[in-house]
């Protein structure tokens, strides 16, 4: 989502999460990866540690809470 990409951008600049590791999966072309991580919804943010999904939000714009949701994964 074109709202998400400055506040990931922004948060993936702070030192805390320096180390996590952001892919992005193209909506139109790759439904193969949806089908995978059970992405329905564009806009849709999972965040994993150690192999296992410990947060989801779809079409979230708040930098608060993809802020809370980025933090599962440290």
């Amino acid at each position: 989502c074109r709202a998400q990409k400055p506040i990931l951008s922004d948060l993936k600049a702070e030192a805390r999460f320096k180390d996590l590791v952001v892919f992005n999966v193209d909506f139109d072309s790759q439904k193969d990866a949806l089908r995978k991580f059970n992405a329905q919804r564009q806009s849709t943010l999972i965040v994993f540690k150690g192999g296992a999904e410990v947060g989801r939000s779809v079409g979230d714009t708040r930098k608060e809470s993809i802020e809370a949701l980025l933090a599962r994964a440290i």
